[in-house]
């Protein structure tokens, strides 16, 4: 019993694991022609804009997912009713519940990963990718390092630590360290910094010249510094809530620094990462009442090519009613729930039909 489970799992795995490659090769292709049109601008190479995909590529799985484990779980048994497994298995007393097990737990695998991707890797690869195309085709070669609010700048010999990046566009807590010859010159800290005429005007500035001989400190009041980066960049690194991992949402939320309408967006971020996985054992559990109704080869192709337009739809579906959750002040939790019990629905539908 254990080894037919286990067989049934590994079976649909590795039909699954075949559709994601596939529909990942295509997101791929595509994005990168998509990006081609950019080569050539600042520093924005052809290497680059293959970088840039690469990266993207972890929020592209997360997002086709649950359509890969549909399309996976159909290959699969689809597979082994082609080679009459499945008419054994029904045969030697196995129940479609039985049978079920083994797709439940290949499900529950790449749900598993599905929710890591989510709530990890594809924030972290999103925002890498974004940063790194925005410096290119802007011709900026400086160097960043960030975390969810702070961040470090280097450009030539001067290196730019800020504090804290409001959501309003203004910083605070700025430090300015320059170097020459790998001395340290001066340290410069500013209390706050608003982006206006293409320059940062620094308010409230402490300076100390390092010398051989002495250290001098001066304030001034207000000065222009030309070395941060644009507030639409700096936005991407440490406050655009598109790319904040689950951590990072949790500390969003708890700090309720957003407005109702930024709330909303946040908390749909947050039940999406969570019902993301479950709709895909859903959409996998929907392969079995498909593929063990009739053991005819015309009726399986019938049936995956059914199975891919249910897929399809859920991916529209889900794409689409989080944005009019949004739209129309829907709560967040029905906004990422409710394709999820849609589907359900069907799920449950399909299996009484098939005890009828």
């Amino acid at each position: 019993m254990r080894k037919l489970t286990l067989y049934v799992a590994s079976t649909v795995l590795y039909t699954s694991f075949i559709m994601i490659l596939a529909l990942t090769s295509i997101f791929f292709i595509f994005t990168y022609i998509s990006e081609a049109k950019n080569i050539g601008q600042g520093s924005y190479t052809a290497l680059t804009a293959f970088l840039y995909v690469l990266y993207d590529a972890p929020a592209n799985i997360y997002l086709i997912m649950p359509v890969c484990a549909l399309l996976g779980g159909l290959m699969g048994l689809g597979l082994l009713a082609n080679n009459s497994e499945l008419i054994v298995m029904r045969a030697a007393g196995q129940s479609i519940t039985q049978i079920a097990k083994g797709v439940l737990l290949a499900a529950s695998i790449l749900a598993i990963f599905t929710f890591l991707t989510g709530a990890y890797f594809a924030p972290y690869f999103q925002k890498k990718a974004e940063v790194n195309k925005t410096l290119a085709t802007g011709g900026n070669e400086t160097l960043v390092l960030y975390d969810t609010q702070s961040l470090w700048i280097r450009e030539g010999d001067t290196f730019i630590h800020v504090g804290k990046n409001d959501t309003d566009g203004t910083l605070s807590n700025i430090t300015r360290y320059k170097i020459d010859n790998n001395t340290l010159k001066s340290i410069s800290h500013g209390q706050t910094a608003v982006y206006q005429d293409d320059v940062w005007h620094v308010s409230n500035i402490t300076t100390t010249d390092i010398k051989s001989d002495n250290i001098v400190t001066k304030t001034d009041k207000l000065q222009q510094w030309q070395n941060l980066l644009p507030p639409s960049l700096l936005k991407i690194i440490t406050s655009n809530t598109d790319f904040l991992n689950l951590n990072e949402l949790i500390d969003y939320i708890k700090a309720n620094k957003e407005g109702q309408q930024s709330a909303n967006r946040i908390w749909l971020k947050f039940w999406q990462i969570f019902f993301q996985p479950l709709s895909l054992l859903i959409l996998m559990l929907i392969a079995v009442p498909f593929s063990l109704g009739s053991m005819r080869s015309s009726a399986i192709g019938y049936k995956f090519i059914i199975g891919m337009l249910f897929g399809f739809s859920f991916y529209i579906i889900n794409q689409t009613f989080g944005p009019f959750s949004l739209v129309y002040n829907l709560p967040a939790f029905w906004g990422a729930a409710i394709p999820s019990i849609l589907f359900l629905s069907i799920l449950i539908v399909l299996f009484w039909k098939m005890k009828e």
